[in-house]
């Protein structure tokens, strides 16, 4: 049985996303759908020692683009926010791990687009956990239809028998999969164990690079159990 999962590109992502990378034969970004604001292609958290705070790209609000034209806008942020993981994670077992994978993608000016951005973070982190899912976009196939038959046009591009989603998609998939050929299956995260975190109180809605800060390859066993 091979398994597709369709999704945005997340800014650095938390364990979940790639708990259920893991889960998929092939991996689409749907990165050709209009952006949203405030929203998780452009911001996460990270734990500090007074608790989570947001880490956000500063792209602005507009909502008249896809995700996959947003351009990453001039400035100081990806500087700080390297900094300010550096900083948070300074004592961090896995810190060099960590820099390894951020640094030479947030330092590459080449890198002109949130899509592309995100992407190659996603991209690294998966190579770096040793997780094989073949990665796609949706940009690479010739779709219409609403939703829903978007992505079940998409599921059947790359041959897939499972349509893994998240459950947050149950707001808008309709029965429409009952007659594709396509099983649908919701996608239950965790569980997790707890870690040491820095933190006051442990929170798991982090970005995965606190999980690769203190588990550092040991974040694989972490997200599959």
């Amino acid at each position: 049985m091979k398994t597709c999962v369709i999704s945005q590109s997340n800014y650095i992502p938390w364990k979940g996303y790639f708990q259920m990378i893991a889960q998929a034969d092939v991996f689409v970004f749907y990165d050709t759908v209009q952006f949203t604001k405030r929203d998780w292609r452009s911001r996460n958290k990270i734990m500090t020692p007074r608790g989570p705070i947001w880490l956000t790209i500063p792209v602005g609000g507009n909502r008249d683009r896809r995700i996959d034209e947003v351009i990453l806008p001039i400035g100081e942020w990806r500087e700080n926010h390297i900094e300010t993981m550096r900083r948070i994670y300074s004592y961090s077992e896995h810190i060099e791990d960590l820099e390894s994978i951020l640094e030479p993608i947030f330092t590459n000016e080449k890198i002109a687009l949130l899509s592309e951005f995100n992407q190659t973070i996603i991209r690294k982190i998966s190579e770096y956990l040793e997780i094989d899912t073949v990665f796609m976009n949706s940009s690479d196939f010739e779709i219409e239809g609403d939703k829903t038959e978007r992505l079940i046009r998409i599921c059947k591009e790359v041959n897939a028998d499972v349509y893994l989603s998240g459950p947050a998609a149950q707001n808008y998939i309709e029965n429409e999969f009952d007659n594709s050929g396509i099983e649908l299956k919701w996608m239950e995260y965790g569980p997790f164990e707890e870690y040491e975190q820095c933190g006051p109180n442990f929170s798991h809605e982090v970005s995965i690079i606190d999980t690769i800060a203190v588990l550092g390859k040991n974040t694989i066993t972490h997200i599959i159990q």
